[in-house]
């Protein structure tokens, strides 16, 4: 009897043991899946930031993305206040360009991918 009782101890120790390895291995996977996410919704972000380069590059030059989908290539040229107002909104869209990839390369460092 008591051997049957030291062998269903031992068992339940190292069920316990493996649970607690399962658990570590099942929290690791978690952690990349979401360092993997971070990463994807960055080029997400960055994908979106180089189509509004190539719209600001396309305006700046006076043609309009729009007339292009539609498939009218005529030009236009933009009056100086319009390139100005380009040129603010691209400035301030850079800024957030910059502050994001920031935010992305101290998201990663802090999680020990290089």
């Amino acid at each position: 009897m008591k051997i049957a009782i030291i062998i269903m101890f031992l068992g339940l120790i190292g069920y316990l043991l493996e649970q607690r390895r399962h658990i570590r291995f099942l929290e690791k996977v978690n952690y990349n899946q979401e360092t993997r996410h971070i990463m994807a919704d960055h080029e997400i972000f960055l994908l979106k930031h180089q189509i509004g380069t190539y719209v600001f590059s396309l305006e700046t030059l006076g043609y309009s993305h729009d007339n292009i989908n539609k498939g009218d290539y005529t030009k236009h040229e933009p009056s100086p206040e319009k390139l100005q107002a380009l040129q603010a909104e691209f400035q301030r869209q850079e800024s957030i360009y910059r502050s994001k990839n920031i935010e992305f390369e101290t998201e990663l460092e802090l999680r020990g991918v290089e």
